[in-house]
């Protein structure tokens, strides 16, 4: 009935009003119309997490399809623990994953510090004015961290008066390659594959850079 009234005789609202009191709820903005103090918010990029290095201490044999066969000296990333073994996955060859005994394998510390021919955290201009300098020959070579990620690395090399950089990349499970069509389970690994194969670089690495004295 009042809906008929309002609409037929709107000219008396104001009796209307009387004896049906309008109520009136407080407007809701809307999601879009809310505006915050400090404006837009930006999510930040999720930080990388370096990949720590474990290498197997005895050989282990897989006894079910769960499980990982891993040799003596393998290295591997671990996933997570579970219980007494844990989910690790084989940095270099099949790059298989799987369950391996937790005192099986054993996280490697401090894998470059006694390598003569890694020098940390120098930048590019640094590493070739030591590669330049009258010690050091065609050949002469150095690894420092990357300047633009830090959980990567970059090979300086010297090839007669010109100093060349190649990047060492990481894959998503820790293994270090320059070339995606090979990968090495360790820093060591991939300079002793270049020493032996330069022509995959493209430049010799023969000795370790000699710092001036």
């Amino acid at each position: 009935m009042e809906t008929c009234c309002r609409s037929c005789m709107p000219c008396l609202k104001t009796l209307w009003d009387c004896i049906w009191p309008e109520f009136y709820y407080p407007r809701v903005a809307r999601t879009a119309e809310i505006r915050t103090v400090s404006g837009d918010i930006r999510v930040p990029a999720p930080k990388r997490k370096p990949v720590q290095l474990y290498a197997a201490l005895f050989d282990f044999e897989a006894r079910s399809e769960e499980e990982l066969t891993v040799k003596e000296g393998d290295k591997l990333s671990v996933i997570e623990k579970r219980g007494d073994y844990v989910l690790a996955k084989k940095l270099t060859g099949t790059l298989e994953s799987g369950l391996v005994p937790a005192n099986y394998l054993a996280l490697v510390q401090d894998e470059f510090a006694n390598y003569r021919w890694y020098y940390g955290n120098i930048n590019r201009q640094k590493a070739e004015k030591l590669l330049l300098s009258p010690q050091n020959k065609t050949g002469s070579f150095l690894v420092r961290i990357s300047e633009s990620h830090s959980d990567e690395y970059t090979i300086s090399a010297r090839s007669e008066n010109n100093v060349f950089h190649f990047r060492i990349h990481r894959s998503v499970i820790g293994a270090y390659f320059v070339s995606d069509k090979i990968s090495f389970g360790t820093l060591d690994e991939l300079i002793r594959y270049y020493q032996h194969n330069s022509r995959s670089l493209g430049c010799p690495l023969d000795q370790p850079c000699v710092q001036q004295v």
